[in-house]
């Protein structure tokens, strides 16, 4: 399977702000989940989660600028 390309988006709408809140949130959650955890009891499960939930949104960021960039680049 190829990498597909999206068209550049045609306006920034709400559900775009929406989805890189969602980004960030994501961020924050999974410092949290590591900051308590780590203290407490080290266990791998809390470990993934932590980063998984970074690692996601960390990604939806990343998604959400480069169509931010793309959406300023054809305006």
């Amino acid at each position: 399977m190829g990498t597909r390309n999206l068209p550049p988006p045609m306006q920034f709408t709400l559900g775009d702000k929406y989805r890189l809140w969602l980004g960030a949130a994501a961020i924050v959650l999974g410092v949290v989940i590591l900051w308590r955890t780590v203290p407490v009891a080290i266990s791998p499960p809390a470990i993934l989660i932590g980063l998984a939930f970074i690692g996601f949104g960390v990604h939806r960021l990343w998604l959400g600028y480069t169509r931010l960039k793309q959406w300023k680049s054809k305006k």
